[in-house]
Formats: structure tokens, C-alpha cells, sequence
């Protein structure tokens, strides 16, 4: 079913996980699609290690209080209200934000430890969030260093991350994290097994280390292994695991400094799946490469791409998502889907659409 909204209702934030996509609209209405992290309340009967279920409708989520922004992650959602605390709902195996006897929120709650918060990051097993000062704070399973800070804790609820700069974008991918800084440096720490740091080695790094960036970031997104970059000139930059050409150059396997992709033109944003990579260029074109097991390049095939291929069938494209392997584009009259369907998190698409679908008009 594809549903509609008033022109008034335009997506305020917009993010994807690994079964939900969050629309947060102008209104303050949060809509969600797909399981856990949409907001959908789980079937009586249904069991944490149960395999999702697919929903093509829309919900709207359950609020408490306004939010202002919304991220989603591995079935764990998170959301900062009007007075700049952190929401978090969904289902994850480790508990939620750092408590063990909470497994799955329908309804978002109040994350405790946490105010003045500006930005959020989700990931499977570890999130975090940047302050009005841009300090970091990070909680969740520590391993490999995955919170970037001390603890004797391996499931810690929100703690700072010392030795950062003042930060403004925060990205989670598997088992690591990475910070834009204000003044356009980047820093990661966490599992580094591909080189997904950006610090020039394979070690993994408990404590924020510096990435070999060559020249001023202005934004980051993390896939599961590897990472992406867009310079302020608008060029990209990619490092980490290439075993699925995610890094969208051909001939290398992994890489653990940067690297330069090819596109033709200024590139705007970034975003990065399980082992996909999406452009969006300032023209409001969209260019894919990677991993297309699912789809969810959005080429009409299931072939992986090594290097940045542009999407035809997409214009004047405004953001782009990427989830495990679902991706979602806003444009001014629609948000539109492509990719893994699994459990209605692209609407009433195909189980694997392969092509961009439109699934929530905005009229």
C-alpha cells in the first residue's frame, strides 16, 4: 500500500536499520514500516530469536514527547526529543541502553544518563550520541574497544569518550565508531580487522585514534566493515573491506587508509549498508555500488557493482538511507524503496524489489 501525507507533513529525519524505516515528519508524526525499531508493537506470541514477520502498513510510533531527529540501527531505533534527551525502542538480545532486563520497547522511552543531546548513532550492540558541546557519549557491549572509552563494564550504559574534539557527526558500524569533528577531522575506534578505522593498520583501537584523512571531511557514513567519507570539495573517499567492491574501487580487497572513487560528479552525502555504498550528487542524482544480493543497489538485477553505477530511474533526489540491505531515497513527492522486503520495511514492495518503488507519497 502506498500512503500518503500532506504537503505540510515533509520528512524531517529519515533513517534506516536493519528491518525499520523511520520517517519523522514536519509535524512531529513519527511513521515506521517493518519490524523491530518501527514502532509496531510484536505480536503476542512472538519470541526475540523468532524470525520477523512481514507488515507492508505504515504505523505511526507511539510518542510520549516530540522528537527532533530519529536514527535506526540493528532493531534497536533512537530518537532526541524537543528538550534534547535520548528515546530508544526496538528489540536487541544485549538489552537496551546498557539495561539487561530491557529487550524489546514498542513504545520509545527516556534513555537515562543522557541530556543536552544534538545528534544520535545506532548500531547493532553499540550506539552513541554527540552533546551541544560536542562531547561523545557511548554505551552498549564494549568489545574490541567498541566504546572508545575505559570500563571494567561490558554491557555500560552512557558514559564520555575522552581525548575527542568537539564533535557533529557520529556513525556506528560493526563493532566501531567514528566521529567527524567539528573542524573536519575524523577519529575511530573499535574493531578494525579491514582496515574500517581509516588509521592506516589492522589493529583494533580502544581509545579515539586519528584517521589518515587527506583533506576536510563534511560528512561520514559506516557500513558493516568498511567506511565512506565526502570531502568539502565534494569528492569521496572510502577504506575498510572491498570483498563486495563496497569501497567502489575494483582491484583492491581490503584497504586500511582512504582511498578516492570515481564519480562524475560533486558528490553531497553519503550512506553505506551491510556491504553497499549510496552517493546522492548535489544534481540530486543517486550512484550505487557493492553488494546486490538483495537489490538493494536498486538496478533492476541482483550483480554486485565494484564501481559507482548511476540509478536511472531517480531524480532530483533530496536524501538517501541505507539499512542492512534495504535502501530508501526523499524526494520532494515521495520516499521511495528498494532492496530487502522482508518485513514490510519498504511498504508492499516485492520480498527483494529490485528497483526503486515509491512507498509513502507526500502530497
Amino acid at each position: 500500500m502506498n500512503t500518503s501525507t500532506p504537503a505540510a507533513d515533509a520528512v524531517r529525519s529519515l533513517g534506516c536499520g536493519r528491518d525499520q524505516t523511520l520517517a519523522l515528519l514536519a509535524s512531529g508524526k513519527l511513521m515506521g514500516w517493518g519490524g523491530e525499531g518501527s514502532g509496531r508493537p510484536a505480536p503476542a506470541a512472538a519470541e526475540y530469536c523468532s524470525s520477523p514477520a512481514a507488515n507492508a502498513s505504515v504505523v505511526e510510533v507511539a510518542l510520549r514527547q516530540p522528537l527532533v531527529a530519529v536514527t535506526a540501527g540493528y532493531g534497536v531505533s533512537l530518537g532526541i526529543t524537543a528538550g534534547k534527551e535520548v528515546t530508544v525502542w526496538g528489540a536487541t538480545a544485549a538489552g537496551i541502553g546498557g539495561r539487561r532486563d530491557a529487550v524489546a520497547l514498542a513504545t520509545p522511552q527516556l534513555l537515562a544518563g543522557l541530556s543536552g543531546a544534538h545528534a544520535v548513532a545506532a548500531g547493532e550492540f553499540v550506539f552513541g550520541a554527540i552533546d551541544g558541546a560536542g562531547a561523545v557519549h557511548t554505551w552498549g557491549i564494549n568489545g574490541e574497544g567498541a566504546l572508545g572509552r575505559p570500563t571494567l563494564v561490558l554491557n555500560a550504559g552512557p558514559g564520555d569518550v575522552p581525548g575527542l574534539p568537539p564533535a557533529r557527526q557520529l556513525t556506528v558500524g560493526n563493532g566501531y565508531m567514528l566521529a567527524l569533528t567539528r573542524d573536519g577531522a575524523v577519529y575511530g575506534w573499535g574493531d578494525n580487522a579491514a582496515g574500517q578505522l581509516g588509521v592506516g593498520h589492522l589493529h583494533s583501537v580502544a581509545a579515539p585514534a586519528r584517521a589518515r584523512m587527506p583533506a576536510t571531511i563534511r560528512g561520514l557514513a559506516a557500513g558493516a566493515t568498511h567506511s565512506l567519507a565526502v570531502t568539502a570539495g565534494g569528492q569521496v573517499l572510502s577504506w575498510g573491506s572491498n570483498h563486495h567492491g563496497q569501497l567502489g574501487v575494483a582491484k583492491l580487497a581490503y584497504t586500511p587508509t582512504p582511498v578516492a572513487v570515481a564519480l562524475p560528479e560533486p558528490i553531497r552525502s553519503v550512506a553505506a549498508g551491510m556491504h553497499f555504498s549510496l552517493a546522492l550528487a548535489g544534481s540530486g542524482n543517486v550512484y550505487a555500488w557493492g553488494w546486490n544480493g538483495q537489490g538493494q543497489l536498486g538496478l533492476a538485477d541482483t550483480e554486485d557493482r565494484r564501481t559507482p553505477t548511476r540509478l536511472h530511474c531517480l531524480a532530483r533526489v533530496r536524501q538517501v538511507a541505507a539499512g542492512e540491505t534495504h535502501a530508501v531515497a526523499l524526494t520532494a513527492d515521495a520516499l521511495l524503496g528498494w532492496g530487502n522486503n522482508a518485513t514490510g520495511q519498504i511498504g508492499s514492495a516485492e520480498r527483494s524489489q529490485l528497483q526503486p518503488r515509491s512507498f509513502f507519497t507526500l502530497a
